[in-house]
């Protein structure tokens, strides 16, 4: 007893001692570690990493079922996946030797990051190893198809290289904490309306199948004359699928053709007659209320979550903000000193620019000739032609002598120091080009498109932008480009492993007789990965994507090997958790960021104003002192 706990005291001893040891092996000063530290903390190491997490996403997206397995093709994607399984491996070993794995400071396992990483490699080297002692073994055939989809999780590793994803990641997670508040009250609202639910339709939704169902009533009837008694796609037979009906309603997709087959129905086993029970109408109805009420919940939430959230973005964007105000000021303070030196004339025209008249004389030439050019149609008179082009003259010609009144009014350097400016100047070089093309009528001599004139002519609709609420928008969207950057990074990125994934699990859904489809078609399907992003944006908008899950949502057939097992649950993960991601989330938070940032540069506008004002102000004060010193000096001399 005595010597163990000798050997006890002597192994933590020793442990003690080598706390900073790399692996209990390598000294913080042994010089192999050293080298490792080095390779690891070099420039071009974490970018050749990079290069090898983005060619390995592509693979991933070369990735389809219908690759022949003896071409070139799957030859290729199989050495590439051992190459980039091995780098990466090589990586995660260089990061433990040289920080040791996870006894001490600052080792490989003290940083989620790594955890990810590391976990990534292990999962493909499992692959790797599965698949070679699989071998025609059938028994490891389902680990082997978990493992490849857990390979399209990959790109998972991009997070970390690119800090501004890195930060909307970030971000979104912080964020889960005050969103799941809103994210409680939806699912237990949806809960309680599910067990509601089953208790009123279950058995209800089911209907005949067959050629004449004029005179069948009920079950038994459709089955003696040998039709198909089925269940709704959507149902409320049991509270997994009632739950999964209320969704897709929650989502507003589908919601009518759920509703409907609730007023249809009769009772279990009997055949559905139309709006049976009017009554059901107070399910429906108040559901889709409180839906429609919890979506707009979950806006607010978005934005006071971003807000809070969002710190390093806002700051940012708080020191460009103050930046831009100082910038402006000086370009207004500018332009107050050079006002005392101008001429009679100028600065006559210099006043006429910057009133508040010019503004809406410009805009009320702009909607005149806006709403001749929404007046033209196929099959128009002459005069109606010859009206909207002689609006266009006219706006043209303002729209020069307005570029000439401000050259001289601002002179040509800060003329263009204004980026509205070029708006201006590119207009009316447009307009000038399409007037001359139209004037000459040279289509003999040069052959241009019509399509281009029309163009030119479509560009005129640029006019409206200079109205100046329209400024404030345009000034605001370009503000948040920075900061919708990393939303739309993300969406793109969450956008590459759900394709990836899609393919790998559906790629081979085929619609048939035996198999029919309602979302699933030649537009919108699986087989590979450039469709699977095209599904998915189709996902993303609400267009019958729950028509899409109802054709995932298939048993397998039975001379399918290849078919997952549990495909039905994945379906529902899948479909459910990206509806959840895309519809609810990020796209509630693009609006949540657009609606602060508007929300800021009005009050930004605000104090702009206000301190031109307090400048016009002060730089008036200058010659009414200088004629009080004047006149005090005269009455010095002649009291003098």
């Amino acid at each position: 007893m005595h010597q163990k706990t000798s050997l006890t005291w002597r192994l933590r001893r020793w442990c003690k001692q080598r706390e900073d040891w790399s692996l209990y092996l390598l000294s913080p000063e042994n010089r192999f570690r050293v080298v490792c530290k080095e390779v690891i903390n070099h420039k071009l190491f974490e970018y050749g990493i990079l290069v090898f997490i983005l060619l390995s996403c592509v693979t991933i997206a070369m990735q389809r079922p219908g690759i022949d397995p003896n071409s070139v093709e799957r030859s290729f994607l199989k050495a590439s996946h051992y190459l980039f399984s091995a780098v990466f491996l090589v990586e995660m070993l260089l990061k433990v030797l040289a920080h040791g794995l996870v006894i001490g400071k600052d080792t490989y396992c003290r940083s989620g990051w790594n955890i990810l990483d590391g976990s990534l490699v292990l999962l493909s080297w499992a692959h790797i190893f599965v698949r070679l002692a699989k071998q025609g073994k059938n028994d490891l055939l389902g680990v082997l198809k978990v493992l490849r989809l857990l390979r399209t999780l990959r790109p998972l590793r991009m997070i970390r290289r690119a800090p501004r994803l890195r930060l909307a990641v970030e971000a979104l997670t912080a964020s889960i904490k005050p969103m799941s508040h809103i994210i409680l009250i939806s699912a237990t609202f949806i809960f309680f309306c599910g067990i509601l639910g089953v208790q009123l339709f279950k058995g209800t939704f089911h209907h005949c199948v067959g050629d004449d169902i004029s005179n069948i009533t009920s079950k038994a009837e459709c089955l003696s004359a040998n039709y198909q008694w089925v269940p709704q796609p959507y149902n409320f037979d049991n509270l997994l699928q009632g739950l999964i009906s209320l969704f897709v309603m929650y989502s507003t997709d589908g919601w009518v053709t759920i509703m409907h087959a609730g007023l249809d129905a009769v009772a279990v086993d009997m055949q559905p007659v139309r709006n049976y029970s009017v009554l059901m109408l107070g399910y429906f109805i108040p559901f889709m209320i409180m839906s429609i009420i919890l979506l707009d919940m979950f806006i607010g939430v978005m934005a006071e979550t971003y807000h809070m959230c969002q710190q390093e973005l806002e700051e940012m964007s708080r020191r460009e903000g103050v930046e831009e105000l100082q910038r402006r000021r000086r370009v207004s303070t500018w332009a107050q000193e050079i006002d005392f030196f101008y001429s009679p004339a100028r600065r006559l025209i210099y006043k006429l620019c910057t009133s508040k008249y010019m503004d809406l004389f410009t805009s009320g030439v702009i909607f005149i000739c806006l709403v001749m050019m929404a007046v033209e149609h196929y099959g128009q008179p002459q005069f109606v032609a010859t009206l909207t082009e002689a609006s266009f003259y006219v706006l043209t010609a303002c729209h020069i002598i307005e570029v000439v009144m401000k050259l001289v009014a601002f002179g040509v350097q800060r003329f263009f120091q204004n980026r509205w400016s070029l708006l201006d100047i590119g207009l009316v070089l447009i307009s000038a080009i399409s007037i001359l093309l139209n004037m000459m009528n040279m289509s003999h001599v040069i052959r241009l498109n019509p399509n281009v004139l029309q163009v030119l002519k479509m560009l005129r609709l640029a006019h409206g932008l200079k109205v100046k609420w329209l400024k404030v928008l345009l000034r605001t969207i370009f503000k948040t480009l920075s900061q919708v950057g990393n939303i739309c990074l993300l969406f793109a990125f969450f956008f590459f492993i759900y394709a990836a994934l899609g393919v790998e699990l559906f790629g081979r859904l085929e619609c048939s007789d035996d198999y029919p489809c309602v979302g699933l078609n030649h537009h919108a399907n699986f087989h590979h990965f450039g469709m699977a992003l095209l599904t998915l944006y189709k996902v993303c908008t609400g267009d019958n994507w729950s028509g899409i899950m109802q054709d995932t949502l298939r048993e397998c057939r039975p001379d399918d090997e290849r078919c997952l097992d549990f495909l039905y649950w994945f379906a529902l993960i899948y479909f459910i958790s990206f509806v959840v991601m895309a519809q609810y989330v990020l796209v509630n938070l693009v609006v949540a960021v657009i609606m602060q940032a508007l929300e800021d540069s009005e009050e930004e506008e605000l104090k702009a104003e206000q301190d031109a004002e307090q400048d016009r102000g002060q730089q008036a004060l200058p010659p009414v002192e200088e004629s009080s010193s004047s006149s005090s000096s005269s009455t010095d001399t002649d009291s003098e």
